[in-house]
């Protein structure tokens, strides 16, 4: 569960980078700023679920070719991490450090935003509610206008120089909820604190909120562009302000400028956000074909029980003395005339003998999966995954919660098999396990 974490931050990450430099090098440059911010908004979300398409989307998924190769490498690397014992108790120690140093910088970051957020309330409780340009604001100690919200802050003294645009401004801001893009915007940088480009993503979506409340003052009040941007100049003073509520800074300002000097981008430029659907769709295809899949159920578990370790004969009257194959076994399979170490267990048994599911979990997979034939795959606690192969038919289909007893399928004569039998594994993490081991009635 704990490297499933922290392989899926970095799967975000991945998905979060490649969105974010596609608008830092195509659509910045645009004065779409309403489209900007909703590709921008857009981003986190996307991020978020698009590795986990696998899991989402188990229903749809096409039935993916398993080729023998892999039953050899994946059996290859479990023989290795039982040799090596040592080297596989170090690679979960430095894991579980990563994950302790994950956890720490996050809770410092949440600790830190829980304490902007109470320092603005505080502020609020102590300012005092005035009319200024007919318009509600709080004085308090601060040294420039601000908005969070429904609040617009402002100093003390000289309160008589503040400018009716300037209020505007804030206004504008206020209107059109810049403050929850915020809060997400640091909520997901606490969560990616190690990504680099979350801190530049907050400051192109500062950007972009600035950009709009400029369009917007400009295009209610009667005022020069000169004259605003001189204004703006004017209301700038060089503090260390908070970077969750407060939007003045040098290079924002000079982005401003450039944008409302800049000529309008033309409406066929529109089309260049055609892009992101070829990339969206490139994308959840990438994480829906992967074999990540045993990860992601791990990181959205659907009611599973305590009694999630395999411990069940997986053919119905069945028992060991059935078993034809064993674990491990070296043998030349009857059709591909090689060689290959068996990387779970054969049971004998009559075509349409009942199969049931041998602990609680859910359906990950139920679809016909070539060489493996009719394939059923179900997800269970701490990362175990048990393969039931070679199916004649299917009495669950994917998504499903089974209970442990439950009849999933029955015995088969498909895909490269020569017989009718069962080929069952157990796996944990990925890595294939001995069943007999698990096997307990």
């Amino acid at each position: 569960m704990m490297n499933s974490f922290l392989i899926y931050l970095f799967q975000v990450s991945l998905v979060f980078s490649c969105f974010y430099l596609l608008f830092k090098f195509v659509f910045s440059r645009f004065t779409f700023h309403t489209f900007n911010r909703i590709f921008l908004v857009s981003i986190l979300p996307l991020s978020l679920l698009l590795p986990l398409s696998d899991t989402l989307f188990l229903t749809i998924q096409l039935p993916i070719e398993i080729p023998v190769l892999k039953e050899v490498t994946e059996f290859t690397e479990s023989f290795t991490l039982t040799i090596f014992e040592t080297e596989s108790h170090q690679t979960v120690d430095i894991g579980f450090w990563i994950f302790i140093v994950y956890l720490a910088f996050l809770c410092s970051f949440l600790i830190r935003f829980a304490r902007t957020i109470f320092r603005l309330f505080h502020l609020r409780k102590k300012a005092t509610q005035i009319t200024l340009h007919d318009t509600k604001v709080y004085t308090t100690n601060v040294s420039e206008v601000f908005s969070y919200f429904h609040w617009i802050f402002v100093p003390k003294k000289p309160i008589a120089t503040i400018d009716k645009c300037i209020l505007s401004h804030e206004k504008a801001h206020i209107a059109k909820l810049h403050s929850v893009d915020m809060m997400v915007a640091e909520l997901f940088i606490a969560f990616q604190w190690f990504n680099p480009l979350a801190y530049f993503y907050r400051k192109s979506l500062k950007s972009i909120h600035e950009f709009q409340a400029d369009a917007t003052v400009l295009a209610k009040e009667n005022i020069k562009k000169s004259s605003y941007l001189t204004l703006l100049l004017a209301s700038l003073q060089p503090v260390n302000a908070n970077p969750a509520y407060n939007y003045f800074s040098q290079s924002t300002l000079k982005k401003r400028i450039d944008m409302m000097t800049k000529s309008p981008s033309k409406n066929r430029s529109k089309l260049a956000y055609v892009l992101l659907l070829p990339v969206i769709a490139l994308t959840f295809m990438a994480f829906k074909n992967s074999e990540s899949n045993s990860v992601l159920h791990e990181l959205m578990p659907i009611a599973i029980s305590e009694s999630g370790i395999p411990s069940l004969f997986p053919v119905q009257n069945k028992s060991i003395n059935h078993i034809s194959s064993e674990f491990g076994a070296v043998r030349k399979h009857p059709k591909l005339k090689n060689k290959l170490p068996h990387g779970g267990i054969d049971i004998k048994a009559a075509l349409g003998t009942p199969i049931v599911a041998t602990a609680d979990g859910t359906i990950a997979k139920a679809n016909n999966e070539g060489n493996w034939g009719n394939l059923i795959i179900i997800s269970h606690a701490d990362g175990f995954e048990t393969w039931y192969a070679h199916l004649q038919g299917f009495n669950i289909k994917s998504g499903q919660t089974v209970k442990k007893g439950e009849i999933i399928g029955y015995v088969g004569n498909s895909g490269l098999s020569t017989a009718p039998h069962l080929h069952y594994e157990v796996r944990q993490h990925g890595k294939r396990l001995n069943p007999l081991k698990y096997i307990t009635e």
